[in-house]
C-alpha cells in the first residue's frame, strides 16, 4: 500500500520571509528526495478560480468586499485547493496528492484565514467555515517584529495590498501567536521559529521541524 504524504505548511505575516524559505525547502527536499520522497508546492490563495477573485481583491482592483465575503471565499477556495480531483486537465488537489504519496508544502493555509479574518470577525464562526479542511501534519509559523515586515515588504512592493497597514498587521501578528498556540493546546503539530534572524539561521530551523516530522 502507497504511504501517504506529509502536509507542511508555512505561516506568517506578509514580509515575515514565507517565499523565501518556501525556496529553499523546496530545494533541500527536492535535493534530498531520496529521504523525504517527491514534494509538491503550493500557495494560497490558489491560481484557481475563486483564488484569482481573492487575488484582485487583495490589490485592490475590485470594490471592497464585505469582510464576511472574503472569509468565505478564502473558505472556498481552500476547499477547491484540498478536494479538487484533477479531472478534466484541473490541478490535483492536496488530498489527491496526498493519497498518491506526494508530500505537499503549502505557503499558508487555515492559520492565515484565522488570523486575518478574526480581525474583524468572530474566530469560532471562521474557523468553522473551515471545518471541511484537513490538519496539517506540521505547520511552520514565522513569527517577526512588524517593523521589519514592514520593511521587507516596502523593498518588494510597488502599492499596499489589503491587510497591509502596520496597524492590522500588528493586531495579526499577535493573532497569528495567540491563535498559533491555543492550536497547539488542541494537539496541532506547530513549530513557531523566530524570523527575524539571518535567512540562514531561520532555515536551519525550518529544516530540523522538518527533520524530525520524517524521523
Amino acid at each position: 500500500m502507497q504511504n501517504k504524504g506529509k502536509f507542511i505548511v508555512l505561516e506568517g505575516v506578509d514580509g515575515s520571509g514565507l517565499s523565501t524559505q518556501a525556496g529553499l525547502l523546496k530545494a533541500w527536499m527536492e535535493t534530498n528526495s531520496a529521504l523525504f520522497g517527491k514534494t509538491y508546492f503550493t500557495k494560497e490563495p490558489t491560481e484557481g478560480p475563486v483564488g484569482g477573485l481573492i487575488r484582485l481583491a487583495l490589490a485592490k482592483r475590485l470594490k471592497p468586499l464585505d469582510e464576511r465575503v472574503m472569509a468565505l471565499l478564502f473558505a472556498a477556495d481552500r476547499i477547491d485547493h484540498l478536494y479538487c480531483t484533477g479531472e478534466n486537465e484541473q490541478k490535483e488537489g492536496i488530498i489527491s496528492l496526498l493519497n498518491k504519496g506526494f508530500n505537499v508544502v503549502s505557503d499558508r493555509y487555515c492559520l492565515s484565514s484565522f488570523a486575518y479574518q478574526s480581525l474583524k470577525l468572530d474566530l469560532d464562526w471562521v474557523r468553522q467555515i473551515n471545518s471541511f479542511s484537513i490538519k496539517p501534519d506540521l505547520t511552520i509559523l514565522l513569527l517577526v517584529p512588524i517593523e521589519e515586515s514592514a520593511q521587507r515588504r516596502n523593498s518588494s512592493r510597488i502599492h499596499e495590498e489589503l491587510y497591509e497597514s502596520s496597524a492590522s498587521l500588528s493586531t495579526i501578528r499577535l493573532n497569528y501567536d495567540r491563535i498559533a498556540r491555543q492550536l497547539k493546546s488542541e494537539g496541532e503539530n506547530i513549530v513557531i521559529v523566530d524570523g527575524k534572524r539571518d535567512i540562514q539561521q531561520v532555515f536551519t530551523d525550518v529544516k530540523s521541524a522538518v527533520q524530525r516530522l520524517f524521523s
